[in-house]
């Protein structure tokens, strides 16, 4: 989904990639996760939800000047008569024209090489509609995660040629030596793709990324020349997103008005099926969730039933303005204790691998804090969904924490969080805080999640 096009033809080069014809693997492989949306409705164990219009993570337009506001309504998303139906209107919606869906399987499923194969049914993008089906690397920070664009169409280059609804775009993003690199080819069909379901394959190895339409080849990518090319970014796991965007620079569309493509536009779905070798790396959410119980984040206590383990699962980061200070923990040896100086934004945050924390839905974030500050300060837990934070504000509700200086048991509930996706979880505890006007001195320990 992004359109930028920086250092293409040397990275090729460097890259080895080519856009000549290619075979499929010929080796058998299994299938290893599948959705037919064979069911009355949206597999929540398989798929999740990009809401708004990107302002929220602070990537207004998605970073791409679209002009629609992504909901999870059935108006937008749903399944009908065994489809994933992605539907755009034209309608004014939360400060938008328009309003579409994109569906993503972050916490849910990645994978690290296989072949993935969708039957899908793009809509006529004339002006303005962006169908596209992609992938996002599960490790970084954009581009230095990657991005893999299997499918796009509606391009202002195809519009201009008169080939809007029968050219075909696909591209690899990355970062190479600290700047985006981009590489991208387009195909021209012979003929109009809205008008019927077609089969597109992308087969992903250590050697290549190879995708085909109907069998037909029209992308091929080299990554083999992982060092020297920076090629990193395509040799970890990615998920995948479906979605039909509403302008955008990739369109050239930019404005409500230019949007003259027909709306309701609809991207329709009928499978996406993933086979693998042996070895290829696959994770499934659904059969990864942490049981029910305590589970511990930051402590030492015994009567937990699973726990972060700290340089080898997970990691404490000191993101700005923390000295560590002595304090004596309330369990065990060890604690988080630190100064923050006046004048100057602070923070730090647990990341973790994903976790599946859905079993703990209706329960709580417990930890023992001890502080005197009364400046405001935020507790948050980052999942796909992006960040989510609880204000702590002296004379509010400070959920057990009383800033007397001694310890105190604090527990969150999680319903106040705010659009918590517990199903994938990235950073399981979060502190943050706005500059202070005189020096805060806090330490916080004992910290684990409790099922309802």
């Amino acid at each position: 989904m992004r359109i930028q096009r920086t250092l293409a033809a040397t990275l090729a080069l460097l890259a080895g990639t080519a856009s000549a014809a290619f075979s499929p693997a010929g080796q058998a492989q299994t299938l290893v996760w599948e959705d037919n949306f064979d069911g009355p409705s949206i597999d929540s164990g398989k798929w999740t939800y990009d809401v708004g219009n990107g302002c929220q993570i602070g990537l207004c337009g998605w970073g791409n000047n679209e002009l629609q506001y992504y909901t999870s309504r059935p108006q937008n998303a749903r399944i009908e008569n065994g489809n994933l139906v992605i539907e755009a209107h034209r309608e004014a919606f939360e400060g938008s024209a328009f309003t579409s869906a994109r569906l993503k399987t972050e916490g849910r499923m990645h994978f690290k090489y296989g072949t993935l194969e969708a039957r899908m049914k793009i809509p006529q993008v004339g002006n303005g509609l962006w169908p596209a089906y992609w992938m996002l690397g599960t490790i970084g920070v954009w581009p230095g995660r990657g991005e893999i664009d299997i499918m796009e169409a509606g391009n202002a280059g195809a519009i201009a040629d008169g080939v809007a609804n029968r050219r075909l775009g696909a591209a690899v993003h990355w970062d190479y030596n600290g700047s985006q690199a981009d590489y991208g080819h387009d195909y021209n069909s012979t003929t109009d793709l809205q008008n019927d379901f077609h089969t597109y394959r992308m087969t992903w190895d250590a050697q290549f990324i190879r995708i085909t339409i109907d069998n037909q080849p029209y992308f091929e990518f080299a990554i083999s020349d992982i060092e020297g090319a920076s090629l990193h970014e395509f040799h970890q796991q990615y998920y995948l997103l479906l979605n039909l965007a509403v302008g955008g620079l990739y369109t050239g569309v930019n404005s409500p008005q230019g949007v003259t493509a027909p709306l309701p536009g609809k991207l329709e779905v009928d499978y996406i099926r993933l086979y693998q070798n042996p070895g290829d790396e696959l994770y499934v959410g659904s059969s990864s969730a942490t049981p029910a119980g305590k589970f511990g984040v930051f402590t030492e206590r015994s009567d937990v039933v699973g726990r972060l383990n700290y340089g080898q699962d997970s990691e404490l980061y000191l993101w700005n303005n923390l000295t560590p200070t002595s304090a004596a923990p309330v369990e065990g040896s060890e604690v988080m204790s630190f100064r923050a100086a006046a004048g100057n934004w602070y923070g730090l945050g647990v990341i973790t691998d994903y976790r599946n924390m859905g079993n703990y839905a209706g329960g709580s974030l417990k930890f023992q804090m001890q502080t005197t500050t009364q400046s405001t300060f935020k507790i948050g837990i980052n999942t796909s969904f992006g960040d989510s934070w609880v204000d702590f504000v002296a004379g509010g509700n400070n959920y057990g924490l009383v800033r007397d200086g001694a310890w105190h048991q604090v527990t969150i509930p999680f319903s106040a969080f705010y659009d918590l996706d517990l199903g994938a979880v990235k950073q399981m505890f979060m502190v943050v805080s706005d500059p202070p006007a005189a020096d805060v001195n806090f330490a916080i320990d004992d910290v684990y999640y409790q099922s309802p």
